[in-house]
């Protein structure tokens, strides 16, 4: 599945998907660039975005993505793998135990 394809969204929710995985995955990056968070953060203050090295990070993303934006996190993760996009984001929640 194509990231344009996933399921439930609009381009609205796949822009705002998009903002996160690439913040993130520019924070993975570079740790120096964490002030992008704050950033997006400020931009969708209402989704409540959980810092990078919180312990329960993939669980509190995989309840944003459910219950805020309508998307299952493991569907965003199989289409950025098939896009080839933010895998630096991608390989660390494979990494991580929900």
């Amino acid at each position: 599945m194509n990231f344009t394809e996933l399921t439930n969204t609009n381009r609205e929710v796949r822009g705002i998907i998009y903002d996160i995985c690439a913040t993130y995955n520019i924070i993975l990056l570079d740790n120096r660039k964490s002030a992008a968070l704050y950033m997006i953060r400020k931009e969708y203050s209402d989704l409540d975005l959980p810092d990078i090295v919180d312990t329960n990070f993939k669980s509190k993303l995989t309840s944003i993505f459910d219950k805020k934006l309508n998307v299952s996190l493991t569907l965003v993760i199989k289409a950025c793998e098939h896009d080839e996009i933010f895998l630096d984001f991608v390989n660390f929640l494979e990494n991580l135990a929900h």
